[in-house]
């Protein structure tokens, strides 16, 4: 009887574990999925808000890094033949990362890139998984 019940207890436990396993698998696979539509979005923002980008790299999948604070994503955006490392919303909001040697140079070209005239063209996004889209 006692070993009935062990191998019952044992058949459970690997059950739950199984269960486990194959439900982390399929969120992990749906966050995925989310952040790759939230890059997405963020790149169509960044063509609206920064007329000038002309490509944008995700650098990292992108992640809500805390309650109250939207999802945000790492990436290089290039912008006259210059790259800047920046932080996306899918909300549309942004930020210019500048390193403490970069300061005067970067943003004194920034203000150069963003005085000249707006000239249409397409942006060339790279996502976090490697996949290419060219966003006219």
């Amino acid at each position: 009887m006692k070993k009935n019940i062990l191998i019952s207890v044992g058949i459970l436990i690997a059950i739950a574990i199984a269960l486990g396993i194959g439900g982390k698998k399929y969120m992990n696979a749906q966050t995925h999925e989310k952040n790759l539509e939230n890059q997405r979005q963020a790149a169509l923002s960044l063509k609206k808000k920064e007329p000038h980008a002309t490509k944008v790299v995700f650098t990292s999948e992108g992640s809500h890094p805390g309650v109250g604070i939207p999802w945000t994503v790492g990436a290089e955006v290039t912008m006259g033949g210059e790259i800047y490392n920046m932080s996306l919303e899918a909300e549309g909001d942004y930020s210019i990362n500048l390193g403490k040697d970069e300061n005067n140079y970067k943003s004194d070209k920034l203000e150069e890139i963003k005085s000249r005239k707006v000239v249409e063209h397409h942006l060339e996004v790279v996502y976090s998984n490697g996949e290419t889209e060219v966003i006219e």
